[in-house]
């Protein structure tokens, strides 16, 4: 029996785009069919480089009767708008993360998709990725004892640009949409609920995003530390200390290695993932798996999810005072 092929188009044409092409040919029962841009030249020199059969203009995407899934891979400001009209369109959505800049919007896509019957699912692949899902095993078979702390950071240096897609706020730029949001949905992946408090400090460029956030989660027993910033570089690992034992986790939004210690430091397990493709695929497999079953929503990445990491990213702006001007 043939098994239907899922026809993907990208929408954007930056970084997270070429990524996203790269790991494509890993992926099964699915075929990159086009890709749109802001102008049809865009599109153009994207297909070309990456070997895409059509390209097209935003509208051209959306009215296409040839796309059956849109990969959004623009800014956060726009994936509410371009979210929406791929789905009224009638085409599945994955979206990069964070799916939109605020909890309201998230609200809004995710009752559209209910409204038109049409997969919408965040684009947080590091849920997906073999290594995480092995520190997970570890802890739920308490391999470290009883889990307590949770501490991750991701920071790099970056050049200030107030017209760049980090320090603009017409971008919905800052740490905390840009990379903060890893080290939150981290934390979530393994607790799996909101948290009972928040407490959140940072500190605001002259373009009004954050250069950097601090956040403490607790959970009762368990408590998350985590740190963003787009003006530091820090040891961008995550640890899970637990009574008996503790993970570590180099890079941890892209994982390729986790190591599990006992209660004396002693090192006494290692996972690594030898794969091929950059990480991306697991995720994209995982949607294309989810259309091919007729599927609207992730079990991993469900809506609820995604609202939790809105409504927590929603607590930590108000409490450091960052607001965009288009909200």
């Amino acid at each position: 029996m043939t098994v239907k092929k899922i026809r993907w188009a990208i929408l954007g044409a930056g970084n997270i785009a070429k990524a996203f092409v790269k790991d494509f040919p890993f992926l099964q029962n699915a075929e990159l069919v086009a890709v749109a841009a802001s102008t049809k030249e865009k599109a153009q020199q994207f297909a070309t480089e990456h070997q895409i059969p059509v390209a097209m203009d935003y509208q051209e995407l959306y009215e296409s009767r040839e796309v059956d899934a849109v990969y959004i891979a623009t800014t956060h400001n726009f994936h509410l708008e371009q979210g929406l009209a791929c789905i009224h369109s009638g085409k599945a959505v994955l979206c990069e993360k964070p799916i939109t800049v605020n909890d309201s919007q998230f609200k809004l896509l995710a009752a559209a998709a209910r409204e038109k019957n049409v997969f919408l699912m965040e684009a947080m692949w590091t849920w997906f990725l073999p290594v995480i899902h092995k520190a997970l095993e570890w802890v739920q078979q308490e391999r470290i004892g009883q889990l307590k702390i949770i501490q991750a950071d991701f920071s790099f240096p970056s050049e200030f640009n107030p017209k760049g897609r980090l320090y603009n706020p017409e971008l919905a730029g800052g740490a905390l949409l840009d990379i903060g949001i890893y080290p939150i949905a981290l934390t979530d992946f393994l607790m799996r609920r909101k948290p009972d408090s928040i407490i959140a400090s940072g500190s605001l460029t002259s373009t009004g995003v954050d250069e950097r956030v601090g956040i403490l989660l607790e959970y009762g027993a368990v408590s998350a530390a985590l740190y963003a910033s787009i003006v530091a570089r820090m040891n961008n690992t995550a640890c899970l200390f637990g009574t008996g034992g503790r993970i570590e986790i180099p890079e941890f939004w892209k994982a390729v290695k986790c190591s599990l210690f006992d209660a004396d430091g002693q090192l006494i397990e290692e996972f690594t993932d030898n794969r091929s493709s950059r990480g991306f695929i697991y995720e994209m497999q995982h949607a294309t798996d989810c259309l091919l079953a007729g599927k609207t929503e992730s079990d991993i990445v469900d809506f609820e999810a995604s609202n939790r990491l809105q409504e927590i990213m929603k607590t930590v702006r108000n409490q450091i005072g960052l607001h965009y001007p288009f909200e």
